[in-house]
């Protein structure tokens, strides 16, 4: 008789860092710089001082903001850079802690937005685009690799990961789905799903990110030969 195989789990998320663009005419990319730096009030200032020690930067290339620690937010730098049609906020670092997880990060971002991205934004006529705060499985992979991924995390012994006969063929069903797809979720994105969603010790997700990532390799070289 077969394994019995566990009702699929609930989708679930993850917080994830977003991203932030000022889109409008680039003839009006001057006008948006201004008119963030024109809306930076306490606690932000325009660190002038770090755009010309920032690598490859010359002219309007990037613009540097800081933030004062308050209201429950770290003290952190926000680094825009120039785009064809805007700015992006590429980075924001903390000042006073070694990083910042994806939710104290967003805080900051969103800070920035309400206070001055937005505000700048909507005085130069610029649209505002931002990505969600929180991704599912099913924004990495297709409905059928997640589905696999899910089949095999909820019948799999954890102790001992895909060894299991019956557990290593619900692995390769994921491995060859993930695969044949379009799209093709990361070593981090799986090492952070795996243990915070599913449950799964740093150790044991960590062997089969390895498999994950080998086996990716492994096929995409076939697929190199066959053709």
């Amino acid at each position: 008789m077969g394994a019995v195989v566990p009702t699929l789990m609930k989708k679930s998320s993850l917080d994830v860092f977003r991203d932030l663009n000022l889109r409008g005419p680039a003839s009006g990319r001057g006008r948006l710089r201004q008119a963030i730096i024109d809306a930076t009030v306490t606690p932000w200032r325009h660190a002038a001082d770090k755009e010309s020690l920032a690598p490859l930067s010359k002219g309007e290339e990037i613009l540097c903001l800081e933030r004062e620690a308050g209201d429950g937010l770290e003290a952190a730098g926000v680094a825009l850079w120039r785009q064809s049609d805007g700015y992006e906020v590429v980075n924001i670092v903390p000042r006073s802690v070694e990083e910042l997880d994806p939710a104290a990060y967003n805080a900051i971002l969103q800070d920035f937005l309400d206070r001055i991205g937005a505000p700048a934004a909507r005085k130069v006529g610029f649209s505002v685009e931002t990505t969600a705060p929180r991704e599912s499985l099913e924004d990495w992979v297709s409905s059928e690799a997640a589905d696999a991924l899910r089949r095999f995390s909820a019948a799999a012994n954890k102790a001992t990961g895909s060894s299991h006969p019956f557990d290593r063929k619900r692995w390769f069903d994921f491995l060859m789905r993930t695969h044949s797809d379009a799209k093709r979720i990361d070593t981090h994105q799986l090492a952070r799903w795996l243990t915070e969603v599913e449950g799964w010790t740093e150790d044991r997700a960590h062997r089969l990110v390895v498999e994950y990532e080998f086996a990716q390799e492994l096929l995409d070289e076939y697929d190199l030969h066959r053709h």
